[in-house]
């Protein structure tokens, strides 16, 4: 037995670790930003904000530290990698980078708070202003965008309503005129949803698609530049293969984590910029009900 039991512990595979990257020592300002969106100071200060949630419970000499886990986390959101590629470049199994991928975004999530959508009357009535200023729309307080996810698109409205209830105060999104959301002819029009017409045949028509689509550049001119700096949330990189829940965290993450890089000064290159006419999503093909039709109706009257 003791001969048996010697035999079996020679033929056990020993285990090796991988040398990891915990420092940005061995690259210059310019490769960081690169790499991971962030310079090297914001690096360090959101590796400080996340580290009471990112840090090891355990103080064996093999666990993954908060600052690897942190450059894991932006590389896989900018870069849009497969989890193997980040997984060797920072000395981790592909398991481990997946679970340290969503230890990140939920940390990222939970502790970054630098995104804020209107919530008292005023600052509804503000955004409406803006609105109307820009697109002469009025009533309306943001526009609606969509992520590739590998779903079909219903599940992903499944997803939207709450999401905005979440940051739309609640009294809002009961009352008699909450606003409505600007969107794309990916969406149906609802009555919180206000879509363009599909064939415009009069100048009226015209004039409201005009100006439902000159309400929507600014905030899809700022979706190609997060999706060129997080380009897992792009098409050409890949899509989000997660569960919903995970695909709008990370989403979440990426907006909170694009914010910190305009805090921060940090710009992205013209080439970098997605397209926002690229890869648009295909025309709702759902008939709506006369009762949102009619109220349509009356906002393109306005441009008689």
């Amino acid at each position: 037995m003791a001969a048996l039991f010697v035999f079996d512990q020679r033929r056990r595979k020993q285990r090796t670790f991988k040398d990891r990257i915990s420092s940005l020592d061995h690259l210059s300002d310019v490769e960081v930003v690169d790499r991971y969106r962030l310079s090297r100071i914001a690096i360090i200060y959101l590796e400080d904000n996340l580290r009471n949630d990112l840090s090891p419970p355990t103080n064996r000499s093999q666990s993954v530290s908060s600052m690897t886990k942190v450059l894991v986390g932006l590389r896989v959101l900018s870069k849009g990698n497969f989890l193997s590629e980040v997984a060797d470049l920072h000395g981790i199994s592909k398991q481990t980078a997946s679970r340290v991928l969503h230890e990140f975004v939920d940390a990222v999530n939970r502790n970054i708070d630098n995104i804020r959508f209107p919530r008292t009357q005023q600052e509804l009535a503000e955004a409406k202003l803006g609105f109307y200023k820009r697109c002469k729309i009025a009533n309306i307080v943001v526009y609606v965008t969509h992520v590739i996810f590998c779903l079909e698109m219903q599940n992903i409205l499944i997803f939207l309503k709450p999401l905005l209830v979440h940051y739309l105060p609640q009294e809002h999104m009961d009352s008699e005129k909450p606003g409505m959301l600007l969107a794309d002819s990916g969406y149906p029009l609802t009555t919180s949803l206000l879509t363009p017409l599909a064939n415009p045949v009069t100048h009226v028509e015209v004039r409201y698609n005009n100006a439902q689509s000159k309400g929507r550049m600014v905030i899809e001119q700022s979706f190609g530049i997060l999706k060129g700096r997080f380009r897992c949330l792009h098409k050409t990189d890949g899509v989000l293969s997660y569960s919903p829940e995970k695909s709008c965290a990370i989403f979440m993450a990426c907006a909170k984590l694009h914010n910190m890089c305009l805090d921060w000064g940090l710009t992205l290159d013209d080439a970098q910029v997605v397209d926002p006419g690229q890869y648009a999503m295909e025309a709702w093909k759902g008939q709506p009900g006369l009762q949102v039709q009619e109220l349509r109706r009356r906002v393109v009257n306005t441009f008689v």
